[in-house]
C-alpha cells in the first residue's frame, strides 16, 4: 500500500501488507486509510512527515497483532464491530470508517509499480527465471515512466503519453515489448478488481517494427553450408552453421546441445533434443523444448560426418558438442563465416539469427501445417510462427515433413 501527497510526485510512503489475497488487502487497505483519515481530521495542521510516521506507526501495530501471519485475523478483529470476544477494543486506535476528508489533503494511488506486484506475486510462478528476470526489468521501466499516476483514473491520453515516452530512444520493437508487459498487467487487474478499466488497446507502435535481422535468401542458405562443408569434420564451427540452417534453432540453443542430446526418437531418425536438462542450460520458454529432426542431404549436410563428431566428443570424455563458447560463436559466425560465405550477397541484417527466419519463411511458402512449423521452431505463440499453434505432432511426421521440405524439392 502507498499513501502520497497530492500533488507530489516524490513525498510518499510504503508498505507491504503481508498478502497476496485481493480481498485481504482491500480491507487492509481500506482500514488503514481510515486510520489515517481520522488522524487527519484529529490533527488537520499535521505536516506530511508526522502523516507518514503515523501511516508506518498504524500499519506497524496492526502487524503486530499478527505475528502469526493470519492476515485475515487481524483484519478481522479490527474492521468491522472493531470488538473482541468480551466487547473491549482490539486496537488502540478507534477506526473511523467514513471519515470526512478533503481529496486535497490525501490521495491513496493504485500505481503501476503496486499493480506490477499482485501481478507477479500471482502469475509470477508461471514464468522462467530468465523471463522472470526480464518481466521485472520492463516493469520497473513502465513504472519510472508512470510515477504515481493513479491507474484506477488513468486516461487514454496516459497511455498514449507514456508510449511517446518510451519511445524516446528506443527502437519501436523494443517499445512494442514493453507496451505488452503493460497490457498483460493491465488485463490481470481489470480481472481481479484492481482497475475499473484499461484503455490500452491499439496502443502498439505499427510503423518502424520490422526486424532488423532478415532472412536468408535459399541460395544464400545452401552457401552458408557449402561453405561449413569445407570446414573440418571435427570443428565445432562445420555443426553450428549446418545445424542452424537445417534446424532454425537458436544460437544459444544450438551452442548448448550435449552428446546426451543427439538421438534416436524413432527407428531410422536422428534428432536434437533442445532442452535444459543439465548444468547452464536454458531455453527460452516451455515451448521451446523439443525434438528437431536431422535431414540428411539437407542443403548437402552429411549427417554421418556429424554422427562421427558427436562419437569423438563422446570418447573424448566431453559432454559439450560447442568447442567455443556462446559469445564467441555468434561473433564467428555473424562478423566472419556469414560475410565470408555470401561475399558480394551479403548485406546488412544478415546473422545466424537470419537463418531460423529462413526456415520459417521456407515453411510458409510450401504450406507446412503450422502445427508442424510450432514443433520445428519451438514458438512461445502461434502468431510468431504465422498462425495459431499446434502441439504434440509425431517426431516422425516432422521428420517426413522436413524431408519432403529440403530433398523433396523444397529448396
Amino acid at each position: 500500500m502507498r499513501l502520497r501527497a497530492t500533488g507530489s510526485t516524490t513525498e510518499f510512503a510504503s508498505v507491504s501488507l503481508y498478502t497476496s489475497n485481493r480481498r485481504d488487502a482491500l480491507d487492509a487497505s481500506e482500514l488503514i486509510a481510515g486510520f489515517v483519515r481520522a488522524f487527519h481530521l484529529d490533527n488537520p495542521d499535521a505536516s506530511w512527515s508526522k502523516l507518514k510516521e503515523h501511516f508506518r506507526v498504524v500499519t506497524g501495530e496492526l502487524f503486530e497483532a499478527g505475528r502469526d501471519d493470519n492476515v485475515t485475523q487481524v483484519w478481522g478483529g479490527l474492521h468491522g464491530s472493531h470488538s473482541g470476544p468480551a466487547g473491549g477494543s482490539t486496537s488502540p486506535l478507534k477506526p473511523v470508517k467514513n471519515a470526512p476528508v478533503s481529496p486535497s489533503v490525501i490521495t491513496l494511488a493504485v500505481t503501476f509499480d503496486a499493480l506490477a506486484a499482485l501481478y507477479l506475486a500471482d502469475r509470477g510462478q508461471d514464468q522462467k527465471v530468465s523471463t522472470l528476470k526480464e518481466t521485472k526489468i520492463c516493469h520497473g521501466t513502465i513504472s519510472a515512466a508512470l510515477g504515481e499516476l493513479d491507474m484506477r483514473t488513468h486516461s487514454r491520453a496516459d497511455l498514449v503519453a507514456l508510449r511517446d515516452r518510451l519511445s524516446d530512444g528506443r527502437m519501436p520493437s523494443t517499445v512494442n515489448k514493453l507496451l505488452v508487459k503493460l497490457s498483460a498487467v493491465l488485463a490481470w487487474s481489470v480481472e481481479n478488481g484492481h482497475i475499473p478499466k484499461s484503455y490500452d488497446k491499439k496502443l502498439k507502435l505499427t510503423k518502424g517494427i520490422e526486424s532488423s535481422r532478415k532472412a536468408f535468401t535459399q541460395d544464400q542458405v545452401g552457401k552458408l553450408v557449402a561453405y561449413s562443408n569445407t570446414l573440418p569434420e571435427t570443428s565445432w564451427k562445420r555443426w553450428l552453421l549446418s545445424l542452424g540452417a537445417i534446424t532454425g534453432g537458436r544460437l544459444n540453443e544450438i551452442s548448448q546441445l550435449t552428446t546426451n542430446d543427439i538421438q534416436t526418437p524413432a527407428p531410422g531418425i536422428t534428432a536434437i533434443s533442445i532442452n535444459e536438462a543439465g548444468e547452464g542450460k536454458s531455453i527460452k520458454n516451455k515451448r521451446s523444448e523439443r525434438l528437431v529432426p536431422l535431414t540428411d542431404g539437407a542443403y548437402e549436410f552429411e549427417l554421418a560426418a556429424f554422427l562421427r563428431y558427436v562419437e569423438a566428443c563422446r570418447l573424448s570424455g566431453s559432454g559439450s558438442l560447442a568447442q567455443i563458447g556462446y559469445k564467441t560463436a555468434g561473433e564467428w559466425a555473424n562478423q566472419q563465416a556469414i560475410p565470408l560465405a555470401l561475399g558480394e550477397s551479403f548485406g546488412p541484417g544478415l546473422t545466424f539469427h537470419s537463418l531460423r527466419h529462413s526456415l520459417a519463411s521456407l515453411m510458409q511458402a510450401k504450406g507446412v501445417p503450422t502445427a508442424y512449423a510450432q514443433a520445428v521452431m519451438g514458438h512461445a505463440s502461434g502468431t510468431i510462427t504465422f498462425d495459431v499453434y499446434g502441439s504434440g505432432v509425431p517426431v516422425e511426421t516432422v521428420a517426413e515433413m522436413l524431408t519432403e521440405l529440403f530433398v523433396g524439392g523444397g529448396q
